[in-house]
């Protein structure tokens, strides 16, 4: 990495309604954090009760951006496709 850059951590805390659904994020997020196209950007997926919890550490701020993107994208969809299912907001 040349001089100038800067990297970059970011930590998105996510309350959904329950454990429950949480756990459904999780398990259809990790996949994604288990192989990712880059080396720049390293994202780490938790859960706490009902919260879902994702840590980015990336080695610049295009990558943590890019990184905070798809994630936050793909739990945003499995929460619409969850809620087109069940009819229940989470």
């Amino acid at each position: 990495m040349s001089e100038g850059f800067a990297n970059g951590d970011a930590v998105y805390e996510i309350d959904v309604a329950s454990e429950e659904i949480a756990q459904m994020l999780y398990r259809a997020i990790v996949p994604e954090s288990e192989v990712a196209p880059t080396d720049r950007a390293k994202t780490k997926v938790s859960v706490r009760g009902s919260t879902l919890v994702l840590e980015i550490h990336a080695e610049d701020l295009t990558a943590l951006r890019a990184a905070s993107n798809s994630f936050l994208s793909w739990v945003h969809s499995c929460i619409r496709a969850m809620e087109s299912v069940t009819g229940q907001k989470s």
